[in-house]
């Protein structure tokens, strides 16, 4: 076989992976590896094969390779380099499946790249079946059920039951590509939207429910283009579809998104937020652990033995005793938590520099698909409301696809 021929196939399987890599996040943390294992492999051998024929954005690469820099720099400081060095690496890895989608990008054309947004739309349009499903029946069309039965909603990710982050990674993509296929049909587009946004309040899932509200709000304001008074009457109907919803549903789900998220709300909601609830421990324990390591923090991955340690015992916090968490369930904490000031400045600077660059195309260019991962990676990170782990598997491929997605598309022929 030629050289030619092996890079072209090489290429093809690259695109095979990615169709396919909603799938491996459904399927778990192994598959989730493997996937980027093979996904960067595959790009690394295409890079030797290529040689100096392939266009990476050297931008790009510089920020990556900052933010990588900063967490081998981590290392050093690191409390059990044995918990950091694998999430380390693993971004080694990241930073090949990152260049590698921009590479499709430059090698495939537009209607084949719209393939991949149509099988990734059909896999999450299968997902908000099962969900419909799952909602009146009580477990999903193969027999998982949520944690929380009646009031959080799993599909296929089973006593996970985070499909909610998973509901919230991929909708504006699935929003985009309906969005493209049928750009005259403003109407049917923002009905689309909206019932989107039901679907994400049906799963459960509040802090994932707010962010998804958030980016689909945005999504509407930024593409449709659907008279302002029209978009204000579809969200108000929905607003007081969702306060009648709750007023007739179980007590549980009642509580969950209407009494604990009316407190929030009220005067001096925040601080009894902070102050009396689990999520508010996991912070007060992390800004502890920040306060005593505050150059380097504890080192990656670490948060879940420190957070246990006996000193913390005596915090002066209501829910202290729920202070212990593999992460601190919100990503600013946990990155002060875990590499101190300098790791949060270096994150800050790699996140905000390349929320610019990829802001500064998608206003040249205007392309849904990465508006829609431009909005995606912004409110994650929002403070306050919880998140998973930043760099943990099923948390950080979500991240990454969408990053990858936004800043792909700088400088390609496909915008």
């Amino acid at each position: 076989m030629k050289k030619n021929e092996k890079v072209l196939n090489n290429d093809k399987f690259l695109l095979s992976l990615f169709l396919l890599f909603p799938i491996s996040i459904l399927i778990g943390n192994f598959a989730i590896n493997l996937s980027i294992l093979l996904i960067s492999s595959i790009f690394i051998v295409t890079l030797i094969n290529k040689k100096n024929q392939i266009c990476i954005d050297k931008k790009t690469l510089l920020l990556l390779l900052f933010f990588f820099s900063s967490l081998v720099i981590n290392l050093i400081f690191s409390k059990d380099i044995y918990l950091s060095g694998p999430r380390v690496v693993k971004f080694f890895l990241i930073i090949f499946f990152i260049l590698s989608f921009r590479h499709l990008l430059l090698n495939f054309n537009n209607t084949q790249i719209t393939k991949l947004y149509k099988i990734w739309s059909i896999i999450l349009s299968i997902i908000i079946l099962d969900l419909i499903f799952e909602f009146f029946i009580g477990n999903n069309i193969i027999g998982l059920k949520s944690i929380m039965p009646g009031i959080r909603l799993a599909s296929f990710t089973g006593e996970e039951s985070v499909i909610g982050h998973f509901f919230s990674g991929f909708i504006l993509l699935f929003l985009s590509y309906f969005n493209y296929r049928l750009p005259n049909n403003r109407i049917l587009n923002l009905l689309l939207a909206i019932f989107a946004i039901g679907i994400a309040f049906i799963i459960g899932e509040r802090s994932n429910f707010i962010k998804t509200f958030i980016i689909i709000f945005f999504f509407i304001v930024f593409v449709y283009e659907v008279q302002l008074r029209v978009k204000i009457l579809f969200i108000s109907m929905l607003l007081i579809f969702f306060s009648i919803f709750i007023n007739f549903s179980n007590e549980a789900f009642k509580i969950r998104y209407f009494v604990q998220m009316k407190r929030v709300f009220q005067e001096g909601g925040i601080n009894y937020y902070l102050d009396h609830t689990q999520y508010g421990a996991h912070y007060n324990v992390a800004y502890e652990i920040f306060k005593d390591n505050p150059v380097f923090g504890v080192g990656i991955k670490n948060f879940r033995i420190e957070s246990a340690n006996k000193k913390y015992n005596d915090l002066k916090h209501s829910q202290n005793k729920l202070r212990v968490a593999t992460h601190p369930h919100q990503l600013h904490y946990e990155f002060l938590a875990e590499s101190g000031i300098f790791g949060y400045l270096s994150f800050l600077i790699f996140i905000f520099i390349s929320l610019f660059r990829s802001i500064k195309s998608y206003l040249l260019n205007r392309n849904n698909f990465q508006l829609s991962s431009i909005l995606f990676v912004a409110v994650s990170i929002l403070p306050l409301l919880p998140s998973g782990s930043f760099l943990s598997t099923y948390s950080s491929s979500i991240f990454w696809i969408n990053y990858a997605i936004m800043m792909g598309y700088i400088n390609t022929r496909n915008n």
